[in-house]
């Protein structure tokens, strides 16, 4: 048993007007609660829309600057690592030398930072 799925020959309205009638009269019917209660409630304003979103957009913007304000009281001054532990690169786990490279702004030879990637193998 094959299926042409590019035959859409069956959901022609066309083929059968009296089950389609009877299809659409279907939906409506079960729709017509909700239809008739939405016709019979005023259409909120774009200000009263708007106002729906304040209190969650309010509490995510406070979630956002309680972490922002965590970060900052923890990572201390610029340019010093945060309290309780090293910077990002000793926490990857580099090499001293390439600590000291990155924290002074030093450009290493060649032989200098392969050395200190892969230790001296001479």
């Amino acid at each position: 048993m094959e299926h042409d799925f590019r035959d859409l020959a069956p959901l022609d309205p066309s083929r059968d007007p009296a089950r389609w009638e009877r299809m659409v009269g279907g939906v409506m019917a079960a729709a017509g609660p909700e239809l008739a209660r939405r016709a019979s409630q005023p259409q909120p304003g774009m200000l009263l829309l708007l106002s729906d979103w304040m209190r969650p957009t309010v509490s995510a913007a406070a979630l956002l600057a309680a972490a922002a304000a965590a970060f900052l009281v923890t990572s201390g001054p610029a340019g010093t690592p945060a309290v309780g532990g090293g910077g990002l690169a000793d926490a990857l786990g580099y090499p001293e030398a390439v600590v000291t490279w990155m924290e002074t702004g030093q450009t290493p030879s060649v032989e200098a930072l392969m050395v200190a990637l892969e230790g001296d193998t001479r």
